[in-house]
């Protein structure tokens, strides 16, 4: 009898370690973060969209910088020369009316890093059942690129001695329009699902800064 509860006991006590271990792994696995994210946000003439396409342009142009057309072109062209491909085809680089941004970030619980990865930007016709116009994708983490979004911004036009890097304004929080297209591997398609996804995303950032 006495033999029974003690196994009885010993059986209970490693449940509760295992179980203590599983637990444990989830905490430690909750406790770091990592995710990319893919959003689309539209370009207007005169806003942010539109200065972060001049800013880029010129630093491409100045450095020397190699982009592509496309996810599915692999060539990597100088800017001079995808401004001649484009302008056969009647169009150019501030041709873009909307960009994807692909952001990663990564965080613990004593770090915390965002950043922007790509930048794919794209000519949409105003007729849904016409096809988006590749204009040109560009790889965020050439560091020309990396300091032109951290250097370079607006100024408000309610205060010009506030200056806004295109980094601070291009958080996803800040992008009021942009719409989630894909997290992971995950495309969404959905209007409802992406808002929701959008405000998931944000929701676990400000757990981790604040």
């Amino acid at each position: 009898m006495l033999g029974r509860q003690i196994q009885k006991a010993t059986i209970a006590v490693c449940a509760i370690l295992i179980l203590a271990g599983i637990t444990g792994q989830d905490a430690s696995a909750q406790s770091r973060w990592k995710q990319t994210v893919q959003i689309v946000t539209p370009i207007v003439s005169g806003e942010l969209g539109q200065a972060l396409v001049d800013s880029l342009i010129a630093v491409i142009h100045r450095n020397d910088i190699p982009v592509r057309r496309s996810y599915e072109d692999t060539t990597r062209y100088s800017a001079i020369d995808l401004e001649d491909i484009l302008l056969d085809e009647g169009f150019d680089i501030t041709s873009a009316n909307q960009v994807f941004l692909t952001f990663l970030y990564e965080a613990d619980p004593r770090t915390f890093s965002q950043e922007i990865t790509e930048m794919y930007f794209i000519y949409r016709p105003q007729e849904y059942e016409e096809s988006d116009i590749p204009i040109m994708l560009v790889d965020s983490s050439h560091p020309a690129v990396r300091n032109m979004l951290t250097s370079n911004g607006t100024r408000l036009e309610s205060n010009e001695a506030v200056f806004e890097p295109f980094w601070d304004q291009l958080r996803l929080h800040q992008l009021e329009e942009g719409m989630v297209v894909q997290i992971g591997d995950r495309v969404i398609r959905d209007e409802q699902i992406a808002m929701a996804e959008k405000e998931r995303i944000i929701g676990i950032i400000r757990r981790f800064l604040y």
